[in-house]
């Protein structure tokens, strides 16, 4: 029986404006792609210091640290209508966010208050020392909030993350787009009440 519902940040709550850039330079520049893959797995594990990761991340894209933290900013939105759905779980489910990210990068997005007011349990990976799709990650975040892996049921916006969830006991719902995983989500929950 599902009692908790956890989400992804990037892609899913946020638009992923990492990916964009990462997937544009890709086309161009292969090792430089794979260069910031590398730095952003470091800084998602608590390796490497976000600030760190990011002035290399520019330096590979050529532009100075401001621009490239702008083009950040700008490229991410909130999810409005997906933050307002999880807001109506919260009574009957616990909800969390588990996703690869600092602390600071977490805090630079979302207010304290956004948190409280959304997610029983929130586990950016840079505090923890594991990053999806390690195991470690989901085990930490079902354990945080009380539940066996098999209570919980895991949205993300890639395959393979959804993949390493389903590989330790979770059901996961692959994310396109809000309406999509709704129907899919609530599709479940149905199934199970």
């Amino acid at each position: 029986m599902v009692r908790a519902v956890i989400f992804d940040c990037f892609g899913v709550l946020i638009s992923d404006a990492l990916s964009v850039i990462v997937g544009n330079l890709q086309a161009t520049d292969h090792e430089g792609a794979e260069e910031i893959r590398h730095l952003v797995g470091l800084s998602n594990r608590g390796l490497l210091d976000p600030a760190e990761s990011n002035k290399k991340i520019a330096k590979i894209l050529g532009i100075d640290y401001r621009s490239y933290r702008r083009q950040i900013a700008d490229g991410e939105v909130k999810d409005l209508k997906l933050m307002a759905y999880i807001r109506t779980l919260r009574p009957h489910y616990k909800t969390a966010m588990l996703s690869n990210i600092s602390s600071a990068g977490l805090h630079r997005r979302f207010s304290d208050t956004e948190l409280n007011e959304h997610f029983d349990v929130v586990v950016p990976s840079g505090e923890i020392g594991f990053a999806k799709p390690e195991p470690e990650a989901y085990e930490i975040v079902a354990d945080r909030l009380g539940m066996r892996l098999e209570e919980c049921i895991f949205i993300d916006d890639r395959e393979d993350y959804c993949q390493a969830a389903q590989g330790v006991g979770m059901q996961a719902i692959y994310y396109q787009d809000f309406g999509q995983m709704k129907r899919d989500l609530e599709k479940v929950l149905a199934k199970e009440a």
